[in-house]
């Protein structure tokens, strides 16, 4: 391995462990004794029962087993373990981050002689398996960690000298001067691929003179485009068009199955071409033959079978495997049906560019950014200028005071930073503060509040909540239980609590539902919160009210509830709910509520007898916690990345994951074009800062 790359694929791990940071075959059983055989008969040899299948086990990421990608690329290794080893393979799809823990430990309790996690994001759950099973063996896609696990084979690729080719030949084909790319999340998996791409088409520049854009990455300042999923081909199909609106004509979609969406779109407008990751996407998605370049090859097959064999062999050993171009780790597929559109040069060239990486005389990957002169350390983050936090005032100020001081202790133990906990009097005043201060604030604030903050100064989202699997939840209209209203036409003239007017939830969202059903509400109470809201009809001081609601959770082994499923808990509940023996949940039977009845449970225990749900609004982006607008980039990524190895702590459930707190359970990356329909409904209603409140 030439010193170039050695020294880029340690840098790689560092990055790997910073972001995040066997069992044996059972033993033969013994012969069975022998037994005297009879005069002049040969003996029958003794039989031993045949041994146990070694057993291959797969956990995928969100995209599932058929993502046509790199779960299905690693998957096909042991596929291949299967027909050519004899063992058993089997996997478990991971609907959602919090699966990954729970699949992992199935495959534990099974047996399995070797379990391969495939994806950067299970860096984590695997990391504490391997820790607390140390005799079992694993191998992770796309995961290595410094220290190495000695039950561990990470599974890394040098997937940007692949994706240089792939830059190079997009630039050499592209007739509008304009090529694209995307990634799914930011991870280091997924912008190896988006470096390599954008910096062959600059060699390509620089070698004919061109000046040839891509649009969606720019390996110096490390930003670009990401849908903030694996799963969603709409996303995929949306992010192709507005490139393709943009001009660009070659599309290199790093997302999974998301890609499939801006294939589809590629393929209906007719004017462009994808490039494919992992595998080869000729080969795997044969319907869009047709507008497939070229793929960056991924080898992850290859790998996760000679994991296997390893294991099988008994010559398994923890630490990385590195896949490059010179050892067939990675590659660029053939050009294919479309080869002729290649130009011949290109073609030729290609062959030198690719020995050329080989030979590290190339540089595939961003280096260090210098400035002369260097600037200045800031001084964000110390004691003298800490980190503020805002957290807007929708529950009870001293369980965010308590719950908010957790949280910024764990993320300075994490990044050596300090932060400054603050609760702003209102909505509107979170939204003004950060504003106000573009340099060294981040803010937990909803939807609505988002938009307008967006709006006036540039703040960024980084996170949204997830709420026990969910990344929306909804508006909740609650009437007293013995109310007549039955619908929401019922409330007309009827005095209404809500929190306060920069409430999404509490107030957007059933205001535009109220006018669309024709519905002019009496007097009003700005109550100061979700609790405060149902404290309000619980006393009898407004007729309805409206607090966010999270679907309720239901029994282990029962479908868990869907939207359409009733709002509140079964009627034959009503009567046995009050708050569990620790207090620290809302019970009816074996249903916890977690909706905003439940931050009433010690004050009012019979809160459920005495408050009904009455309807629901469509559903809501969950909360966000963004950025202000001229936040430093790389004290940013330090924050985010932190922040998500706090969310799998205990500690975040007495945080932001209590139900007296947030109730996040914990959080997904984000993108601003998810809060599009909030933003149209602040538009079309009117929304100002002004009418937030202060």
């Amino acid at each position: 391995m030439n010193k170039r790359l050695l020294v880029s694929v340690i840098s790689l791990l560092a990055v790997f462990s910073m972001v995040l940071a066997g069992c044996a075959p059972a033993a033969t059983p013994p012969p069975p004794a022998e037994t005297a055989a009879p005069p002049a008969e040969t003996a029958a040899p003794a039989t031993e029962p045949p041994a146990p299948a070694f057993k291959a086990c797969q956990v995928t990421d969100t995209g599932g087993i058929d993502d046509k990608s790199f779960n299905a690329t690693a998957w096909k290794g042991v596929e291949d373990a299967i027909s050519q080893l004899s063992v058993e393979g089997k996997y478990l799809e991971s609907q959602q981050q919090t699966d990954y823990e729970k699949n992992i430990n199935a495959f534990i309790d099974e047996g399995c002689d070797i379990i391969v996690t495939v994806g950067f994001l299970l860096g984590d759950a695997t990391k504490a398996a391997a820790e607390a099973n140390p005799e079992q063996k694993f191998s992770i896609v796309d995961f290595a960690y410094d220290p190495v696990l000695p039950n561990v084979l990470g599974q890394v690729f040098a997937t940007d000298q692949a994706a240089f080719l792939a830059g190079y030949a997009a630039a050499g084909v592209s007739k509008s001067g304009k090529i694209g790319t995307f990634g799914g999340i930011q991870i280091p998996p997924v912008t190896v691929f988006m470096d390599g791409y954008a910096l062959g088409a600059a060699y390509y520049n620089e070698k004919h003179g061109t000046e040839v854009e891509v649009l969606g990455w720019d390996p110096a300042t490390q930003t670009g485009l990401f849908t903030g999923n694996f799963e969603s081909t709409d996303d995929g199909r949306t992010m192709g068009e507005t490139l393709m609106d943009e001009g660009a004509d070659v599309i290199m979609p790093v997302a999974g199955p998301v890609g499939l969406g801006t294939a589809a779109a590629v393929k209906e407008r007719g004017n462009a071409y994808i490039v494919g990751v992992d595998n080869d996407w000729f080969v795997s998605n044969p319907d869009y033959a047709d507008i497939i370049l070229t793929s960056v090859l991924k080898n992850m097959d290859i790998t996760t079978f000679n994991a296997i064999q390893s294991v099988m062999e008994g010559t398994f050993e923890g630490g990385v495997t590195v896949g490059t171009l010179e050892n067939g780790g990675v590659g660029l597929a053939s050009f294919h049906d479309l080869e002729a559109m290649v130009p011949a040069e290109v073609v030729t060239e290609l062959d030198q560019v690719k020995a050329d990486v080989i030979a590290g005389t190339l540089a595939t990957a961003p280096g260090p950014v210098t400035e002369e002169p260097a600037a200045p350390a800031t001084d964000i983050g110390t004691a003298d200028h800490p980190i503020k936090v805002l957290f807007v005032p929708s529950v009870d100020a001293n369980q965010i005071t308590s719950g908010g001081q957790i949280m910024a202790d764990a993320l300075k133990e994490a990044t050596g930073m300090e932060f400054e906990v603050s609760i702003p009097t209102s909505y509107a005043a979170t939204v003004e503060e950060i504003c106000a201060s573009p340099t060294d604030t981040m803010a937990f604030i909803p939807a609505q509040g988002y938009v307008i903050a967006n709006q006036l100064c540039g703040v960024d989202v980084a996170f949204k909540a997830v709420r026990r699997g969910w990344g929306v939840y909804w508006t909740m209209f609650i009437v007293p239980r013995d109310s007549e209203a039955q619908t929401l036409e019922d409330l007309a003239g009827k005095k209404w609590a809500y929190p306060d007017a920069g409430s999404t939830s509490g107030y957007l969202f059933p205001q535009v539902a109220l006018n669309n059903a024709g519905v002019e509400p009496g007097e009003t109470l700005e109550a100061g919160g979700h609790p405060e809201v149902i404290r309000a009809v619980y006393n009898g001081e407004a007729d309805f009210g409206t607090a966010f609601y999270s679907a309720p959770l239901k029994p282990e082994g029962e479908e868990p509830w869907k939207v359409g499923d009733p709002a509140d808990v079964p009627d034959d509940l009503i009567e046995s709910c009050a708050p569990s023996a620790d207090g620290e949940a809302l019970m009816c039977g074996d249903w916890r509520v977690l909706d905003a009845r439940a931050n009433l449970r010690e004050e009012a225990p019979d809160v459920v007898q005495k408050v009904r749900i009455l309807t629901l609004t469509d559903a809501i982006p969950n909360d966000t916690l963004s950025f202000a607008p001229d936040f430093p980039a790389d004290l940013r990524k330090t924050i985010e990345e932190a922040l998500v190895a706090f969310a799998e702590t205990d500690a975040w459930a007495q945080s932001i994951g209590s139900e007296d707190f947030y109730g996040w359970s914990g959080v997904e990356y984000a993108m601003d074009e998810e809060y599009d329909v909030v933003r149209q409904l602040v538009e079309f209603v009117g929304i100002t800062l002004d009418d937030l409140g202060r």
